[in-house]
């Protein structure tokens, strides 16, 4: 099975289509799964803490046309997680319905997605993984696509694949946001190619 994982959407519809035109040329039987962030929280992390709710509009834009891209399956992240926090449940059916979906998927015993606020990171933006016990874990975040192994960073290039067999790796897929970044995973391969748009 192939998934085309993408991850740190912001909102972004002209990065998002793009992304999305290019996983549907180049890899059309790729099941798409998002890791995070598909919407852009307006409110920052300091201020939310302290945010008195008023519009909807002031938190998040929910732009229809966006929202039509969006026909794949999805993580939560952390600009999800502070728009929750801000946004009380009956306000938007989509964002009520967005509640309930999952932080993490387990992708058969050793392969896992998620998004990468759930680690410690490095000045570096090197992630600690140490809390995770599957071999292969893929996410976002940090809006820089990277490899590591061992606390290492590895080198990557676009188009390569990489055999990703037997060691133990972190997989960062890069972000949609401005970068257009997406990442062909190959199950049975057990290999990736990072992509750009």
């Amino acid at each position: 099975m192939q998934y085309a994982l993408i991850a740190d959407l912001h909102s972004s519809f002209s990065d998002t289509r793009a992304v999305l035109q290019d996983i549907r040329k180049r890899a059309p039987a790729a099941t798409i799964f998002s890791l995070g962030d598909l919407h852009e929280c307006h409110v920052g992390k300091k201020r939310a803490r302290r945010y008195t709710y008023e519009s909807i509009a002031h938190v998040v834009t929910l732009n229809s046309e966006y929202l039509q891209l969006l026909d794949f399956e999805t993580l939560l992240g952390n600009q999800e997680e502070r728009i929750f926090s801000i946004v009380p449940t009956g306000v938007s059916g989509l964002l009520d319905r967005l509640r309930s979906v999952p932080r993490t998927k387990q992708v058969g015993d050793d392969v896992l997605f998620l998004h990468g606020d759930q680690f410690e990171w490095s000045y570096t933006l090197i992630p600690n993984t140490s809390q995770f016990e599957q071999r292969l874990l893929f996410f976002g975040h940090s809006h820089q696509r990277g490899l590591f192994r061992d606390g290492r960073r590895l080198s990557t290039q676009l188009d390569v694949p990489i055999s990703i067999k037997q060691e133990r790796y972190a997989v960062n897929v890069g972000p949609v946001l401005v970068e257009r970044e997406w990442l062909l995973y190959d199950t049975q391969e057990e290999s990736i190619v990072y992509r750009q748009a």
